[in-house]
């Protein structure tokens, strides 16, 4: 028996704007379901920073990282910042989408807006049978 496809697993995306850290930390940016795979991550610059040296950033879901080294000093409004991105399910119990930022030298908060692709990957709920199928 075929899947309906209204109980296929649909990918979408989901996003929240974050204010990036001054000095080098972790930000919880998107909440995640339980038996969920991020199929790609990255973000859009919303807000400018400035001052530091250096500002990198990992997109992770614990400690997998779905993209890792970006940069984000020096980018201007609009940019869009991503790599090559690193499939992840998230295990039984949810979890969150983190920024994992590394900041040498002192600057100002910028903002990004991070965006997940996302799909559920837990078991899909079987047809009902009908008296169609059984003709």
């Amino acid at each position: 028996m075929a899947l309906s496809p209204t109980l296929a697993p649909v990918a979408r995306l989901v996003e929240k704007e974050v204010t990036m850290p001054t000095a080098s930390g972790t930000i919880e940016a998107i909440s995640l379901d339980a038996n969920t795979i991020v199929l790609a991550a990255g973000g859009i610059v919303t807000e400018a920073a400035a001052g530091s040296t250096a500002h990198t950033f990992d997109l992770s879901v614990g400690s997998a990282d779905v993209i890792s080294a970006v940069v984000f000093q020096g980018k201007s409004v609009g940019a869009v910042v991503t790599e090559a991105c690193v499939p992840i399910l998230v295990g039984s119990s949810d979890d969150t989408l983190d920024v994992v930022s590394t900041v040498t030298g002192t600057g100002t908060a910028g903002k990004m807006r991070v965006w997940a692709l996302v799909a559920d990957a837990s078991v899909p709920a079987a047809a009902a049978e009908v008296d169609r199928d059984l003709a």
